[in-house]
């Protein structure tokens, strides 16, 4: 058999280069900054977390992480925005319990497929939510929020149709038979301005953007949504160890990138990731915010993913809940 000569191989090496093959990209990726977008309004705790990551993420790859909000239909115009673009890691995508798991059930057609458009990047962390009631409602603690709903009804807020503060005031019903009004925002910034006038009474927000209220005494925490109570609030007690099995509800934030995306390059982005998330000032961060960093592998996501998936798939549906 005859070796092929230097100019073969120097044709060919073009030609991959011109082609854009994935052994190629992986090899010089990243040689220019990297779009994060994040599909939430600036200002709430997805955008904390994709600023605070994406800066992270930066110093390990040498190349800026450049955040872009494009929030809308709860999620899903992002995510979409995400997903058509072109699968060379040079486009991410913040993934939470919202666009990569709610969304698919949620809508009848969200844009998108979540097995199919999405290769999972990293799990970057958890946080609660915080059952929080408004000063001037005179409710100290669960019970006396539930005597009250059932007297009249309450309005409860979220920061929007499917977001985990929706859900997990309508698994309080689901548990309770308690009837409280939903009143969705876009965000979680507009459903505390009406919480602190008193236009809603009750919002079971996230803790890193309801936590500074608390803090300065403006908001009162009642309960929290996790499997252990937050260190941030040490004497707000668990919903579980208020009698209510199975109430844990831990938003979740994680990278993603479009199908497609050369696995070379998705191990790239995840070493990146999961270095920024191991650095000591990143994690205080991030705990003191209330949020639990995560990492791993590509798979842990992939997993928590369809866990999340198959839950709250199975809650919108016996409750017959609907995107408007």
């Amino acid at each position: 058999m005859r070796r092929p000569s230097l100019f073969t191989l120097w044709i060919g090496a073009a030609l991959a280069i011109a082609s854009g093959s994935p052994a190629v990209l992986a090899q010089t990726f990243p040689d220019r900054p990297i779009k994060l977008i994040a599909p939430v309004p600036p200002g709430g705790s997805g955008d904390f977390v994709s600023r605070l990551i994406g800066a992270a993420a930066a110093e390990a790859l040498g190349q800026q992480v450049v955040i872009e909000n494009r929030p809308g239909a709860t999620g899903n115009i992002g995510t979409v925005a995400a997903v058509k673009s072109p699968a060379d890691g040079y486009t991410v995508l913040l993934c939470s319990i919202g666009n990569c798991s709610v969304n698919s059930s949620l809508y009848a057609s969200p844009g998108f497929d979540l097995f199919r458009d999405i290769a999972p990047v990293v799990l970057v962390g958890s946080s609660i939510n915080v059952l929080t009631v408004g000063k001037n409602t005179g409710i100290h603690s669960v019970k006396e929020m539930l005597s009250q709903a059932k007297a009249g009804r309450l309005a409860y807020g979220s920061s929007g149709v499917g977001a985990s503060n929706h859900l997990a005031g309508e698994l309080l019903k689901k548990l309770t038979g308690v009837q409280m009004d939903h009143i969705p925002y876009k965000g979680s910034g507009p459903a505390i301005t009406d919480l602190l006038g008193g236009q809603i009474q009750v919002f079971f927000d996230n803790e890193p953007s309801i936590l500074p209220f608390i803090k300065s005494d403006k908001l009162r925490a009642i309960a929290v949504t996790g499997k252990k109570r937050s260190p941030n609030l040490p004497d707000v007690p668990t919903m579980e160890e208020l009698g209510f099995a199975g109430f844990v509800i831990e938003p979740w934030y994680g990278i993603g990138a479009p199908a497609g995306t050369p696995a070379a390059v998705i191990n790239k982005l995840n070493a990146a990731f999961n270095s920024g998330m191991q650095q000591e000032s990143v994690r205080k961060t991030m705990l003191s915010a209330g949020i639990t960093p995560a990492g791993g592998g590509p798979e842990v996501l992939r997993s928590h993913i369809r866990k999340e998936y198959d839950r709250w798939g199975a809650l919108i549906r016996a409750q017959n809940i609907k995107a408007d």
